[in-house]
């Protein structure tokens, strides 16, 4: 099977450089883009990659990430940070917003708290003072809201959405974050507390009373403990995607399920409630009843 050609840009002596070899060399960074996208977060059109976190303390509610916001405030902040979108036409870009951003909000969204925040480009053809146009395009990267319900486009870049009352904000829906971030600390803790529980634990569950791992209970203990112990160092060692971490809670959890299964039930409340969970449903997804 033969696939369709496409243009590369080549250089070559004595060969001319006409528009298609132009348009070859634009179309690079766009092709690059998009093979990092599959890669590091498959199915997503957007990447944040660092910053660009909404100004607010982390809250004790919701997923990994969730930041209380003032509803009195007249609006809400964006830190810098860069990110990889598309903007209208489809074609991906890498953007990096220097400076910190800010949205007002729009009347529904201050009265009831509710909606989506997420930043788009504005791109638009360069030209000279004169007029003139020239080889290259001005892009600008906007923050606003979308209402309740409505779903972002492909050239959106979700920031955050407003769970439970509306002053919580998720924010972990597509982005890396580094062991270093406050979001990972904070879930580093959590995990700590579970392992306490482990140890606390007494013997049952169904893994238990089928005697899957023998008759000492504290072999059952050290599996889910090595498991825990093991995700954390993952957490804390290496840059991790919305979906690195997704892939990892729900190895876990079910490491936990067939072992501990009451350090199972309690990772689950760090993603609590269902409907707030955004990428994280998939792991409560897999506890049965749920």
């Amino acid at each position: 099977m033969i696939s369709s050609p496409e243009d590369r840009f080549r250089p070559r002596d004595g060969a001319v450089l006409d528009l298609a070899s132009l348009g070859a060399l634009a179309d690079a960074t766009d092709h690059l883009l998009g093979a990092f996208l599959s890669v590091a977060a498959p199915g997503h059109p957007a990447l944040v990659l660092d910053g660009l976190d909404i100004d607010g303390p982390l809250s004790p509610q919701g997923p990994p990430g969730t930041r209380a916001l003032d509803l009195d405030s007249d609006g809400v902040t964006v830190s810098a940070g860069r990110a990889v979108l598309s903007a209208a036409d489809g074609r991906r870009y890498l953007v990096e917003v220097p400076r910190p951003v800010r949205a007002a909000w729009p009347t529904p969204a201050r009265a009831r708290g509710g909606g989506t925040l997420v930043g788009q480009l504005r791109v638009q053809p360069g030209a000279t003072p004169g007029g003139l146009a020239v080889a290259r395009e001005s892009v600008r990267f906007d923050i606003g809201f979308l209402r309740p319900g409505v779903v972002p486009a492909a050239h959106h870049v979700p920031l955050a959405v407003a769970i439970g009352n509306g002053r919580d904000w998720a924010t972990d829906l597509a982005r890396v974050w580094q062991p270093e971030h406050e979001a990972v600390q904070a879930v580093a803790v959590r995990l700590d507390e579970v392992d306490r529980l482990i140890w606390r634990a007494e013997p049952e569950g169904a893994v238990w009373n089928r005697q899957v791992l023998g008759r000492n209970w504290v072999r059952y203990q050290t599996v889910a403990s090595s498991a825990l112990q093991a995700a954390r160092l993952a957490l804390k060692t290496r840059p991790s995607s919305t979906l690195d971490r997704v892939r990892l809670f729900e190895a876990l959890h079910l490491q936990l399920r067939d072992s501990v299964e009451r350090a199972a039930t309690e990772l689950l409340q760090l993603f609590s409630p269902i409907e707030a969970a955004g990428p994280y449903r998939r792991v409560l997804d897999g506890e049965p009843g749920r």
